[in-house]
């Protein structure tokens, strides 16, 4: 079906955008890594995404991460969203 066939290219998508992130980031990514990535020129703009997409933050050392899996999957899903 149609419906299907849009989850599968979803879900093709996703994984591509995983690996791409990946490749970059490895598998956690800073909010300096999400502004980049993002194409924000700060890092509060980066911020106020993760809010709005709830995202869960990994503290590591001095650090907050986010799991790169889970940022693609979002961006992907956000797409044509705005």
């Amino acid at each position: 079906t149609m419906q299907k066939s849009a989850q599968i290219k979803h879900s093709a998508a996703v994984r591509e955008k995983q690996k791409a992130l990946r490749d970059i980031y490895g598998g956690m990514m800073t909010t300096t890594d999400l502004t980049k990535e993002l194409g924000y020129s700060s890092r509060s703009s980066a911020r106020a995404w993760l809010r709005e997409t709830s995202i869960p933050g990994v503290r590591m050392g001095s650090q907050i991460r986010y799991e790169t899996a889970l940022v693609a999957k979002t961006i992907v899903d956000r797409r044509g969203m705005a």
